[in-house]
C-alpha cells in the first residue's frame, strides 16, 4: 500500500490533471490579457470605431438587392497585445482566446477569420488611423491567402486561435501584436464577444507544448503532479491529513520516489482519481 505522504501528493496531482496540464508545471502557462480592443463598423459610407463597449461586435450582414448580393461588415473587432518581453521558443505553443457573450445566427454556420494587422494605434485612434493598420489584412482578404488566415466554426462561446506563429513574428520584428475579426457566413450573423472593459476580454496563453509522461525525467514528472501554496512551508501534515505537503516534506518524498514510481503516480491520479482520494483517506 502507498505511503500517507504518497498518498497526498496524488491528491494534489489531481488539481494539475483535472486541468489537462500534463507534463509541464503550471509555471510554465504565461497569459497575457489584451492591451487594448475595439470594434469598427464598417458600412457601404463609413467607418465607425466603437472603444468604449463591454463588447466586441464581430457580425456580418447578408442581403439581396435585385439579384446582387450586398455583403457589409457591421462588427471587426481590432485587438492589440503587449508581447515585450516574452520569449517564444520552437516548442512553445500560443493560442489566442476569446469568450462570446452571444451567437446569432439565421440558419447557416458562422465562420470568424483572423487575419494580422499594423500595432500602431491604440483605442483612442481615429477611422483613418485603423485602415492604415488594417491594410495588410484587406491584402490577405483581396488576395484570398489562407495560409494567413485562421479561422474558427465550431460553435462554442469560447473561441480558439493558434498564433503561434504570428507570436514569433512579431517578436522577432521587435512589435507588439495585433488582430483583426472578421464574420462569415451565407446570411446575416454576428457574435457579441467580451471585451476587456468586461473583466473577461481576449487573452493570449502560452505553455510549452505537453510531452508525453514517459519522456520526462523523474524531476519534471514530480513537479507536474505538486502544486505547492506559497506558504506551504508553514504547513505540517501532522496538523490536517489532508494538507498539501511543506517544500522540505515535498523534497523528502520526491528523493525516495523512484522514476517508475513517480510516473505511476501520474498515471494512477489521471486514470482513476476516485480510487485514489479513497486510498489517501483510507491509508
Amino acid at each position: 500500500m502507498l505511503k500517507k505522504g504518497t498518498a497526498i501528493l496524488m491528491l494534489a496531482a489531481v488539481l494539475v490533471l483535472a486541468g489537462e496540464v500534463l507534463g509541464n508545471a503550471q509555471n510554465d502557462v504565461t497569459y497575457i490579457p489584451a492591451s487594448e480592443d475595439v470594434y469598427l463598423s464598417m458600412g457601404t459610407d463609413r467607418v465607425t470605431v466603437f472603444n468604449q463597449s463591454d463588447i466586441l461586435l464581430c457580425a456580418v450582414n447578408v442581403s439581396e438587392t435585385n439579384g446582387t448580393l450586398d455583403i457589409s461588415d457591421p462588427g471587426c473587432p481590432v485587438i492589440q497585445f503587449d508581447i515585450s518581453g516574452q520569449n517564444i521558443t520552437e516548442d512553445d505553443m500560443a493560442v489566442m482566446l476569446l469568450k462570446a457573450k452571444s451567437v446569432l445566427t439565421q440558419g447557416d454556420p458562422v465562420m470568424v477569420v483572423m487575419m494580422s494587422i499594423g500595432s500602431d494605434w491604440d483605442e483612442s485612434s481615429d477611422y483613418t488611423t485603423f485602415l492604415v493598420n488594417i491594410l495588410p489584412a484587406w491584402k490577405i482578404i483581396s488576395e484570398k491567402d489562407a495560409t494567413a488566415m485562421n479561422s474558427n466554426t465550431d460553435g462554442d462561446l469560447v473561441f480558439a486561435f493558434d498564433v503561434s506563429k504570428k507570436l514569433s513574428d512579431a517578436l522577432a520584428k521587435g512589435e507588439n501584436v495585433s488582430f483583426l475579426l472578421q464574420a462569415n457566413s451565407n446570411s446575416s450573423s454576428e457574435i457579441s464577444f467580451l471585451s476587456r472593459e468586461s473583466g473577461e476580454g481576449p487573452c493570449l496563453v502560452i505553455m510549452p507544448y505537453p510531452r508525453p509522461l514517459e519522456n520526462l525525467s523523474q524531476d519534471e514528472a514530480f513537479d507536474a503532479a505538486i502544486v505547492l501554496p506559497e506558504n506551504a512551508g508553514n504547513t505540517s501534515l501532522s496538523e490536517q491529513d489532508a494538507a498539501e505537503p511543506s517544500i522540505a516534506e515535498a523534497g523528502q518524498m520526491k528523493s525516495n520516489l523512484s522514476a517508475d514510481e513517480t510516473h505511476a503516480l501520474l498515471i494512477a491520479t489521471g486514470k482513476n482519481p476516485e480510487a485514489l482520494i479513497f486510498s489517501a483517506f483510507s491509508s
